[in-house]
């Protein structure tokens, strides 16, 4: 090691390693990239979104980083996605004021405040239209209380206004007087029978309760990282692709038999590796983590995406 003008020749030596090494950890997300795009251009934004904020987060390239996050806000624009896409559109900008996409993201923000500024005033608008017909359908019904169809009708008007019990009345009014009403769709969705045996409207918070007992197993808070073999703690090649996250039962029942089985991807969207683990019984609102090792397949970067699928007894 020699001295050039008080700097260590040994410099000369590191840099082209370094450059070495950037152009290596590049070409390592290129299948990423190259999949995210491929996806955003075939319009399946769902899936762009996160690949794109996966790259975004982990991507060398800072720059390159700054246009992931971008797309993944137009992905979510583009899927009217709007809450969500502001809340991306913001985090670019508090993370990159002086970012190349700023004067997009804020014409983005823009945007999306006249979207909601319009959609507010049309809501008002159905609101008040609605109340009118209310009101036009309750004098129809006191000068013809027996007509199903207008009992049926008025339902329908209250039920959008959030009157539900008010509608539930007069849903079963209508089909007291035209049994064949009670058969519609409609009605059987909007309408059920508890555990006392009375007929009770399905409101959106009861429709929540009993889509959270249908699937009361919810996977949150994933993410996944490389890791090394234990062999090799000394040295920089990695060995697993591992998937972490909680796991929460959301019944109200106590679930048993809880398992999370973990599929790993290539692009080409083929089963490379099923890894599980077993999570046992779960109270109610019960929360639990996870941990598995992606590791049977021929090359660890060919794992492109994966998903945790819950299952239980």
């Amino acid at each position: 090691m020699r001295r050039v003008g008080g700097v260590y020749f040994i410099l000369g030596c590191i840099l082209p390693l370094l450059v070495g090494c950037s152009l290596y950890s590049n070409a390592l997300f290129l299948p990423r990239e190259q999949s995210a795009e491929k996806d955003f251009e075939e319009k399946k934004y769902h899936s762009a979104i996160t690949k794109f904020e996966y790259l975004s987060i982990n991507h060398p390239d800072p720059q390159k980083r700054q246009a992931f996050l971008m797309k993944k806000g137009l992905s979510l624009y583009l899927l009217r996605s709007y809450h969500e896409a502001e809340k991306a559109f913001r985090d670019y900008i508090a993370l990159y004021p002086n970012g190349m996409y700023k004067a997009e993201s804020e014409a983005y923000l823009t945007k999306i405040e006249a979207l909601r500024s319009e959609k507010e005033r049309n809501y008002v608008l159905q609101r008040e239209q609605m109340k009118g017909d209310v009101q036009l359908l309750t004098q129809m019904l006191e000068r013809d209380p027996y007509n199903a169809q207008v009992h049926y009708d008025l339902a329908n008007k209250l039920w959008e206004l959030g009157k539900y019990n008010e509608a539930a009345q007069h849903y079963l009014k209508a089909g007291e007087i035209d049994a064949a009403l009670k058969e519609t769709e409609l009605l059987k969705n909007r309408l059920m029978i508890n555990g006392k045996g009375d007929t009770v409207p399905i409101t959106p918070e009861l429709q929540k309760e009993l889509d959270r007992e249908k699937n009361p197993v919810v996977i949150f808070d994933v993410h996944s990282y490389y890791q090394r073999g234990k062999r090799d703690y000394l040295g920089a090649s990695k060995s697993y692709q591992t998937v972490a996250g909680k796991v929460r039962n959301q019944s109200k029942n106590t679930i048993q038999k809880i398992s999370i089985s973990v599929n790993f991807y290539n692009l080409q969207h083929d089963i490379l590796d099923t890894q599980s683990y077993y999570v046992g019984t779960m109270g109610p609102q019960e929360v639990r983590a996870f941990l598995v090792k992606g590791q049977n397949y021929d090359n660890l970067y060919n794992m492109d995406h994966f998903e945790c699928v819950p299952s239980f007894q």
